[in-house]
């Protein structure tokens, strides 16, 4: 198949997914009273890939057909996921999310943080759920560590943004923690409840964890990298976010991180006047950023998402050779060649 058809395969299956998957969260989004559930089920509703939920039922599906434990279990994600984006929204400010505007600007500062936590505790009931209707345990725990991470990450990221140069290993470690073992996680989810409900479940063995660990994490590597990229170098019209977002917004990107360690010190100061400065011009936004491309930055950062893109596809070489497997390494592309 080509780039082209490959790509409309692993869409509509994502599809799929997230129709199953969606019906678990909307109904676990349901109750009284309306206006809290209301503020909790608005940034679901936006849409999105639902990428993560989509990793833990193509990760049960290597042992064995989904359900709804399976189901459930990809629900907690997608709810801790959407949790993360409401208290985002808050401490960075951002008005609009996914072209909509945000919980707290549609619902106000108070009750998002409300729809946030609630959000929150529904995906450990979901996750508690999953447990119970599949008689394993393990993703509790999976999603409680990898809860705790995105907390870490958060910290890390909004500490980064008063320093003047953060390390690369520094950079990664953050990236790995605030996204990458949310994948992590999802994957893990997967194999633990993977198999038919109402049988001896067949799930994972350690080994066959341990590899779709290594994949959630180098997937949420090459995640981040290429969105890192994108929100410097994309298209305007295909990310609906203003070419060099992330520079004026102060990010310490990947990006970033290399230009600081090619430029020369005439460049730095270049770069430090437009870094984080709200009333940086467009021409002086784009001026930086053709900066970058001068210094090789974009090819740089494409190169390294590639490279954990690559890797997450052989941590999968153990696995059966199936559908869902062959899913799972498309969606290692997809992360890095997708343009939004």
């Amino acid at each position: 198949m080509s780039r082209r058809q490959r790509t409309e395969w692993l869409i509509t299956k994502l599809r799929e997914v997230a129709h199953t998957v969606d019906e678990e969260v909307f109904h676990i989004l349901s109750g009284e009273p309306k206006q809290l559930y209301d503020a909790s089920s608005y940034m679901p509703s936006l849409g999105g890939k639902r990428m993560r939920p989509f990793i833990t039922v193509e990760s049960a599906r290597l042992f064995g057909d989904d359900d709804k434990a399976t189901r459930l279990a990809g629900a907690s994600v997608e709810l801790l996921h959407n949790f993360t984006l409401v208290h985002d929204d808050i401490m960075d400010k951002d008005d609009f999310r996914r072209g909509k505007p945000t919980v707290h600007k549609i619902f106000g500062e108070s009750l998002a943080i409300l729809a946030g936590d609630l959000l929150f505790s529904k995906a450990f009931y979901a996750a508690s759920m999953s447990e119970e209707l599949s008689g394993v345990r393990g993703v509790v725990k999976a999603l409680s560590v990898a809860s705790a991470r995105v907390d870490e990450g958060q910290y890390m990221d909004i500490s980064f943004e008063s320093r003047h140069t953060v390390s690369e290993e520094e950079y990664l470690s953050m990236i790995y923690l605030k996204t990458a073992a949310l994948y992590e996680c999802a994957a893990i989810m997967g194999g633990i409840v993977g198999g038919p409900a109402g049988t001896e479940r067949k799930h994972g063995e350690p080994e066959d964890l341990a590899s779709l660990r290594e994949y959630g994490k180098s997937l949420g590597l090459a995640f981040q990298i290429r969105d890192d990229y994108l929100g410097t170098f994309g298209e305007s019209r295909l990310t609906g976010k203003p070419v060099g977002n992330d520079v004026r917004r102060g990010k310490k990107t990947l990006v970033i991180v290399l230009a600081k360690q090619r430029c020369s010190s005439t460049q730095e100061k270049i770069i430090d006047s437009v870094l984080g400065s709200n009333i940086a011009s467009d021409s002086e936004v784009h001026s930086v950023v053709d900066l970058f491309v001068d210094l090789g930055v974009d090819r740089e950062c494409e190169d390294r998402a590639w490279k954990y893109a690559s890797e997450a596809k052989a941590r999968l070489q153990r696995l059966p050779a199936q559908e869902s497997r062959r899913l799972l390494e498309e969606l290692a592309d997809y992360s890095v060649y997708r343009t939004s």
